[in-house]
């Protein structure tokens, strides 16, 4: 049975690993203390083994993770066994199959359940820290900030009941890219049409686009149909009707957002592990 990616990344976490007794003069020993936590050269060399990458990979991880850990424990956050049986259904419930074939699954690959939970466990403590983390530096971005997008970016924020346009379609998107560009070109695989289009008679996505394009601008150019691409030249908008801030606010709340959640967290466990006490006992 085929298993999607994700469940095949958590049953690779919580595979177990042999190593002989050769081995064990070169990893012995503490390789780097953090905040009085050792990660000896054991744990990296493990860690590289399993995942295929190089040491210094690992221990970069494996800093990370302590500091994850360190984090998670001084904020408290918990995670108890329904929250993982919850996850686990989920997880079976997306690979089409029952949380008791599920299981029976993980065991087949010689995975010992109660540790594959305890993975799942800090996986599901990881994500609270991460939202949390998230939530505080959005909560950082001022009513300032928001306006400012609003005053700037005025043609997202209004609704027109008609669009006057030159609409140019051809088959050859850079065609209608070489005319966004400098509008004197000349191109002979696009072909021009003058209309007007009715907001209420538009596919709402195509009518969200022209509100979003300034009039005297070009709209990006979109799919039309299988074999063409069409631009949209706004020449006038009749009866604009303007979203007010306060209506807007959530929008621009969430569109600022975007993309910065994954940033915030890189830059607190920056500050985090800059401050940190960190002792380099032995290179890996």
């Amino acid at each position: 049975m085929k298993i999607k990616l994700k469940v095949l990344t958590l049953v690779t976490l919580s595979a177990t690993l042999l190593f002989s007794p050769a081995n064990a003069g070169t990893i012995d020993g503490v390789s780097v203390i953090i905040n009085k936590e050792p990660i000896t050269l054991y744990d990296v060399f493990k860690y590289s083994q399993r995942f295929n990458i190089s040491k210094k990979e690992s221990l970069d991880i494996l800093v990370r993770q302590k500091l994850e850990e360190s984090e998670i424990k001084k904020q408290t956050i918990t995670v108890d066994s329904f929250e993982v049986d919850q996850y686990i259904e989920n997880l079976a419930i997306s690979n089409n199959m029952s949380q008791y074939d599920f299981l029976n699954m993980i065991r087949s690959k010689n995975i010992d359940v109660s540790e594959y939970k305890e993975d799942l466990k800090k996986k599901l403590q990881r994500d609270k820290l991460y939202k949390k983390i998230v939530n505080t530096k959005m909560q950082q971005m001022g009513d300032g900030e928001l306006q400012a997008y609003y005053n700037e970016n005025l043609n997202e924020f209004s609704q027109a009941s008609a669009f006057d346009v030159t609409i140019y379609t051809s088959a050859n998107q850079q065609s209608l890219a070489a005319i966004q560009n400098n509008p004197m070109s000349a191109v002979n695989d696009v072909e021009l049409k003058e209309g007007k289009l009715e907001a209420s008679k538009t596919d709402p996505k195509l009518a969200a686009l022209l509100n979003k394009t300034a009039i005297g601008k070009f709209s990006p150019v979109v799919k039309s149909d299988a074999n063409n691409y069409a631009m949209f030249f706004v020449k006038e908008k009749h009866n604009v009707q303007s979203v007010s801030f306060a209506d807007a606010k959530n929008y621009i709340y969430s569109k600022l957002s975007e993309g910065k959640e994954q940033k915030a967290i890189e830059e607190f466990f920056e500050k985090l592990k800059s401050s940190a006490n960190i002792q380099v006992v032995r290179a890996p």
